[in-house]
């Protein structure tokens, strides 16, 4: 009898187990994410009253319900530094324009052909106007308006630069060691497409420049 009771209570905890509720997906969505949509990536720039998101993909943009869409990489709120590199390098890579959007809560105001400099975005308080280019334009826009649409482990990861060299195009003579992007140098088809690379790295002089492919030569790819 005792064998009995003590099975019957067993069973009865697993039931109980399986009924736990399941969490939505995307709950935790917000404007600027990277997401997958129909198999394409896209972004998170808008959200209607009805809950469904604003994506937009390669240019265009849709009203989605929020589970036809699958969150992926480091969400907006969270992209601060997630890795340990050298400072100086970390702080020059910082320096570069990245896309983004004006919006007014979560109504997007404009989104294509806007961008801002991430080191002022980043160090910026809420409430203080960071310089947004769009269109060509300066303007002055509170950092709570502006959204960034790119992530950092993307843009700004040290370990996308391997060594390499710019050599004379004439002669093919070595002219300087530097550091390049290997996603640039390996996704370029033509030799005078531009290619990221840091010159003079660890050093004050230190400084982020695009060069020809044709002018630059690494061992590693």
């Amino acid at each position: 009898m005792a064998n009995e009771q003590f099975r019957e209570k067993t069973i009865e905890f697993k039931v109980i187990e399986k009924k736990k509720k399941a969490q939505p997906l995307n709950e935790s969505a917000q404007v600027g994410d990277k997401v997958i949509y129909k198999g394409q990536r896209g972004y998170i720039i808008g959200q209607a009253q009805n809950g469904d998101w604003l994506v937009q993909v390669q240019g265009t943009s849709d009203f989605v319900n929020p589970k036809d869409v699958k969150v992926v990489g480091i969400k907006a709120k969270t992209m601060e530094l997630p890795f340990k590199f050298d400072e100086k390098t970390q702080k020059l890579l910082f320096e570069q324009f990245v896309r983004c959007g004006i919006y007014m809560g979560n109504t997007p105001i404009k989104v294509q052909n806007c961008y801002v400099k991430y080191s002022q975005w980043k160090d910026a308080k809420i409430d203080e106007n960071v310089n947004v280019f769009s269109d060509g334009q300066l303007n002055q826009m509170p950092k709570q308006q502006v959204k960034v649409f790119e992530d950092p482990n993307d843009f700004a990861n040290p370990e996308d630069y391997v060594e390499g060299v710019v050599i004379d195009e004439a002669s093919g003579n070595v002219i300087e060691n530097i550091l390049i992007n290997a996603i640039d140098y390996s996704g370029t088809i033509g030799e005078a497409e531009a290619v990221r690379v840091i010159k003079n790295p660890g050093s004050p002089e230190a400084s982020l420049e695009s060069m020809p492919k044709a002018l630059l030569r690494t061992l590693s790819i």
